[in-house]
């Protein structure tokens, strides 16, 4: 399994840097910064690479559902039958993908993504909660 992340700016490569920094050099995972002077054709870059590697699994994580970048990657799971495409990046999501150990298929992925969900979290609603209790 590979997993890409691709952002508008930095952000899947700011990404990458905290999930190695938390559990150490990931070499399976490509972050790709759309637009910046070194990946002005991302999206034929991760094209040809999974036309190269058509026996891998892979994830794409994009920033933000409707921007140009999740819009080019959903050209490619349209394209290839061994893509998902996840957009709504964020790092609790991240690490549970890193870190799951059984088959990726629809089901896991719906999994993850609720996992990625409950680590979006209002933190003065949780402390409310909590005195009021």
């Amino acid at each position: 399994m590979k997993i890409i992340l691709a952002s508008h700016g930095a952000l899947a490569k700011g990404m990458k840097d905290t999930l190695d920094m938390i559990v150490g050099n990931q070499v399976s995972i490509q972050a790709y910064s759309a637009y910046d002077e070194e990946n002005v054709d991302f999206a034929s870059d991760i094209s040809q690479q999974i036309t190269r590697e058509v026996n891998e699994q892979f994830i794409i994580v994009t920033d933000v559902m409707g921007g140009s970048v999740n819009n080019a990657m959903t050209e490619l799971v349209l394209r290839y039958k061994n893509v998902f495409l996840i957009t709504g990046m964020n790092l609790p999501f991240i690490l549970s993908l890193v870190t799951y150990t059984k088959q990726i298929n629809n089901d896991a992925i719906n999994k993850l993504v609720t996992e990625g969900r409950e680590g979006l979290i209002n933190v003065n609603e949780m402390i409310k909660t909590i005195k009021d209790g």
